[in-house]
């Protein structure tokens, strides 16, 4: 019986063939399983935003700050002008809702690169679980790993916070304590946040990513380079150019502008550039926390609504003037209305 083999033309034009699949087939198996984070993500997310609910309705519909100190009156217990206040501990918002959520792992994003941040204050090499913290940055407290207290904290100090977390919050209805008393800082919230008071939850984002830069969320500790990752970001500048720093206290006598696209993109443009000792600093607008671009080939980030609902959405549209998802108002300044830069006329929210 004659056998025939295959010819190398033959050969050739199989390969060929299976080139020709595999080009086409592995992109949609990684648009599938990039597919598949984004739904993942957003399962999370809805959970968090349900969670968030929970606590609204225990807390008479007031949301919690983004984070408090554990001893506001700082490491010198000088209530006027305390000092190392980070190094107290932490109350953080994710610590807050931990309880409402079915598992800790709710608050890292599967498309998060960094893994999720750790901790400011994190106390042992297993409560950091060995990611997170920000390149060359340091713990507060943690002397087993850094020496003896490199920031000026207490040894053994640990945040109450999720030990791993990709979110951040909106600092419009979750502020941080920036409160000021005779000119100087001490660690008291500002206005705390009632949903009863906001034209539209609905509208308004609660919490978003933090960015995929881990040093982006670097700041600056009496020790050196911290992780600041207990921090809220917003969408406001002082100024219309969007480029000094809304967060700056309680007591904002001035006008405060919605950040415009352009102005956020070039905000985020700064993020790769940022390292262990250059980052964003304290007149960098808190934008520069948030991410762009997680999700859907890098054009589309979560976002939680503070009715809980959760959609993914490009950046960019929820900064636009006739629909501003950021607050159309700035709530924890007592409801002070937000320009929008192009214009000079108040910003508006959608349902």
């Amino acid at each position: 019986m004659k056998r025939y083999a295959f010819t190398l033309i033959e050969l050739l034009v199989v390969i060929a063939i299976i080139a020709i699949l595999a080009a086409i087939l592995f992109p949609v198996f990684a648009q599938a399983k990039e597919q598949a984070k984004k739904t993942t993500a957003l399962s999370q997310a809805k959970e968090i935003g349900l969670a968030l609910n929970m606590y609204l309705n225990d807390a008479d519909d007031t949301f919690m700050p983004a984070y408090t100190y554990r001893n506001p009156c700082g490491t010198n217990n000088n209530c006027a002008a305390p000092t190392n206040l980070d190094a107290t501990g932490i109350n953080h918002w994710s610590g807050v809702i931990l309880p409402y959520v079915k598992s800790e792992k709710m608050f890292v994003s599967p498309m998060d690169p960094t893994g999720g941040l750790a901790p400011t204050n994190f106390n042992t090499a297993s409560n950091n679980e060995g990611y997170g913290v920000n390149n060359g940055a340091i713990s507060f407290t943690n002397a087993a790993v850094y020496g003896a207290n490199p920031n000026g904290g207490v040894d053994g100090t640990q945040d109450t916070q999720a030990h791993r977390i990709s979110y951040t919050v909106n600092e419009a209805i979750m502020p941080r304590p920036r409160g000021y008393i005779g000119g100087v800082q001490i660690g008291q919230a500002q206005n705390v946040v009632a949903a009863t008071s906001m034209n539209s939850p609905a509208g308004t984002i609660a919490i978003t990513d933090f960015s995929n830069y881990a040093d982006a969320v670097n700041g600056t500790g009496p020790g050196g380079t911290t992780n600041k990752s207990h921090r809220p970001t917003d969408a406001y500048a002082i100024d219309a150019n969007g480029t000094l720093a809304y967060d700056v206290s309680n007591q904002i006598t001035g006008s405060i502008f919605a950040m415009s696209p352009a102005a956020a993109k070039a905000i985020f443009a700064l993020q790769p550039t940022y390292n262990a000792t250059t980052h964003p600093g304290g007149t960098v607008p808190h934008i520069v926390y948030a991410n762009s671009g997680r999700y859907s080939s890098k054009t589309q980030d979560v976002f939680i609504f503070a009715d809980s609902h959760a959609k993914a959405m490009a950046f960019e549209n929820t900064l636009k003037c006739d629909n501003f998802m950021w607050g159309d108002k700035a709530y924890n300044q007592g409801g002070k209305d937000v320009l929008c830069a192009a214009t000079g006329n108040p910003v508006q929210v959608g349902n």
